[in-house]
């Protein structure tokens, strides 16, 4: 019996060992493994976990719409979201609008550009947007300070900086390249990883990675494309690898995936197998936490404390009736300015709010009826408790 759970045991956490083998790096970095069962991650309800939570309506006519949230940022007296298109909206934290960067002279988003800007950070005099090899510095306001061209290698889509160290990072264009570059994280003029090539076309159409932006600990977090290692980097190195090991249900199968060499193959395969994790993406500390934004259908978000090992699935944490059944963040624009978590809600969450009060037979609030009549989407700060 003892043989028969081991090996059961060994069978639901295999190890991502097939998307690890894609990279290609010093074998004498220290490898951490830590093993997650999603569903088992520490939750609750909003009142056990969530404290300082508030929902700040974004205002605007019906003009200064703002349709979807492609990526955020907040400071002590802003709040900055990157639209659909790639415009700056620029809020103060009463919700009030202060502009709309659509343009910046010299710069023109050309039919080829899905987006404006496609990055933003806030800096000690306001803000940082990215656009092609360029870097455009706004103060609090929104007004142009400066414009930064970037001289790094083409190859690599992003640079961040370390103390002494410029580490630069991208994702490999893997279709229809025969002779791509296969360079992935470099610091200075050394190579750190490298990707495999792999034949197969699938790759490009899932590829998830990124390099987290410098962060107060002096720590920046790079991760890969059908990876779950997690790279944490500093001004001398690479410090650490987390090696996070799931359940084989949550396990992408490399030696599946590399044989699909279309889109819709590639569309009916991740509909098909809609639990499992294609690698990571956005990744912080907050706290004493790591927040790490796992890519899933449907994201993943965890809370892992490197010391304790404690993980908090945000998933698991669910809204109440002290919290009128509203949830307090969306997956896919959560954020931290070191103090607060911060998502973005939109006007369907409320109607489904409405809902669940209406089922549970609790008492739609004033608050849900005002949040009711907002077109426009709700930013949310909070804080783990």
């Amino acid at each position: 019996m003892r043989i028969i759970l081991l090996c059961l045991a060994a069978l639901l956490f295999q190890s991502s060992h097939l998307a690890a083998q894609r990279l290609i790096y010093a074998k004498d970095i220290p490898l951490e493994k830590i093993r997650i069962v999603p569903e088992t991650t520490l939750g609750g309800t909003i009142s056990e976990r969530i404290s300082d939570l508030e929902y700040i309506p974004l205002k605007g006519n019906k003009n200064q719409l703002l349709d979807r949230a492609y990526s955020s940022t907040l400071t002590n007296d802003r709040i900055a979201i990157l639209s659909r298109k790639g415009y700056l909206y620029l809020y103060n934290l009463k919700g009030d609008l202060i502009k709309i960067v659509d343009e910046v002279a010299g710069i023109k988003k050309t039919k080829e550009d899905s987006q404006l800007f496609h990055h933003i950070i806030a800096t000690e005099k306001g803000f940082r947007l990215s656009y092609n090899k360029m870097k455009i510095n706004l103060d609090r306001d929104g007004n142009l300070i400066d414009t930064i061209s970037i001289n790094h290698d083409d190859s690599f889509q992003y640079t961040t900086t370390i103390g002494n160290s410029s580490w630069h990072y991208s994702v490999p264009d893997f279709i229809g390249k025969k002779n791509m570059d296969t360079k992935s994280l470099r610091r200075g003029d050394s190579t750190i990883v490298i990707y495999q090539k792999m034949d197969s076309t699938f790759l490009a159409f899932y590829s998830f990675g990124s390099l987290g932006s410098l962060q107060k600990n002096n720590k920046a977090y790079a991760s890969f494309t059908y990876s779950t290692q997690l790279f944490e980097l500093d001004s001398m190195g690479v410090s650490k690898i987390y090696q996070f090991i799931f359940p084989l249900k949550n396990t992408p199968n490399l030696d599946e995936l590399t044989k699909i060499k279309d889109y819709m193959p590639a569309m009916q395969y991740m509909d098909a197998h809609q639990s499992i994790i294609t690698g990571i993406g956005d990744v912080f500390p907050y706290q004493n936490y790591l927040i790490i934004q796992f890519q899933q259908s449907g994201n993943l978000t965890l809370a892992l404390d490197p010391t304790t090992k404690e993980i908090i699935g945000l998933q698991n944490i669910i809204p109440d009736k002290c919290n009128d059944y509203l949830a307090f963040l969306n997956y896919n624009t959560l954020g931290t300015d070191g103090e607060y978590l911060y998502s973005i809600l939109f006007p369907e969450d409320i109607r489904q709010a409405i809902g669940k009060s209406i089922d549970e037979r609790h008492p739609v609030s004033d608050r849900l009826k005002m949040l009711e009549k907002v077109n426009n989407p709700i930013f949310v700060r909070f804080k783990l408790r």
